[in-house]
């Protein structure tokens, strides 16, 4: 009777140094005030316009970033921080033409015509981004939270990459009423595929509506860890109109050559807006202090 007794008195001192400890654990969880994560996110990440034949694919963009959080209360916490985010756009037309006047290597004036076939362009640029967040997580072990906020993104790099399975060209000389379709050291006639790049495109900063939702685990007593859904909707046209540039310039001299521009910076892509549109999953790890 009496080892059962002294039995019972040490799984009784177990028991409570037990819920001591795990009561302390949340206190001390209820304590921090302050989270910092590293997180990353995707797979979509796309430029959206309208206009031209625009197409979307899952790897289009992938983003990266630190995350700081200040505690209002248990539940409610403020969020900023730092964030690369790279978005890609893709333009498709099954034929583009255009003409203007301009003039040859003696000085001649001619209407330039230009054709392109099964035209295909990747544009690219990638953001700086700082989030402006409030967020609302649930009690206990493992939370539901959400976030809503705005970001504010700073152009850092673009370009774009553009290619044609045929040009054709020819000039047309009003004064003398001759169509010339050759000879090809002139700048006339069929250049079978053809392709072009750069490492400019005119857009500017951006603002976007953002969202997520998911769950928030402890993985120790200082460290947790998200898993979520976001949708990042830009609110705002980042397009800077330079519609007056044309998709192909015709340089004159010896030998001519072509300089090509992005159809978003074209008169063909005239009145379009584009916007970026980011959603997927985010993960994130962290520290509590």
């Amino acid at each position: 009777m009496r080892f059962l007794n002294k039995r019972l008195a040490t799984t009784y001192r177990f028991c409570i140094v037990f819920i001591l400890s795990f009561l302390g654990s949340f206190t001390l969880i209820a304590q921090q005030r302050n989270e910092l994560l590293l997180h990353i996110n995707g797979p979509v990440s796309i430029l959206e316009y309208e206009g031209v034949d625009n197409t979307a694919a899952l790897d289009d963009g992938v983003g990266f970033g630190i995350e700081y959080g200040r505690y209002l209360s248990p539940q409610w916490s403020l969020r900023t921080g730092v964030a690369l985010q790279n978005y890609s756009g893709h333009a498709k037309l099954d034929q583009i033409t255009g003409a203007y006047d301009t003039q040859d290597s003696e000085n001649e004036n001619f209407e330039f015509r230009y054709q392109f076939t099964d035209y295909r362009e990747t544009q690219k640029a990638s953001y700086i981004q700082i989030p402006l967040l409030l967020q609302y997580e649930s009690s206990g072990t493992a939370r539901f939270f959400a976030t809503a906020g705005i970001k504010v993104g700073v152009l850092v790099s673009s370009e774009y990459e553009a290619q044609a399975a045929q040009l054709s060209t020819a000039g047309y000389y009003e004064q003398y009423d001759v169509l010339l379709e050759a000879p090809r050291f002139a700048g006339f006639g069929d250049f079978g595929s053809y392709s072009w790049s750069d490492d400019v495109l005119e857009l500017k900063t951006n603002i976007m509506l953002s969202l997520e939702t998911g769950l928030k685990l402890p993985v120790t007593g200082t460290s947790p860890a998200y898993i979520s859904v976001y949708l990042d909707y830009g609110l705002t046209n980042i397009f800077n109109d330079v519609t007056t540039n044309r998709l192909v310039d015709y340089n004159a001299g010896t030998e001519v050559n072509f300089t090509g521009n992005s159809v978003l910076n074209t008169s063909v892509a005239n009145g379009i807006e584009v916007k970026t549109l980011s959603f997927g999953f985010k993960l994130k790890y962290g520290l509590w202090f």
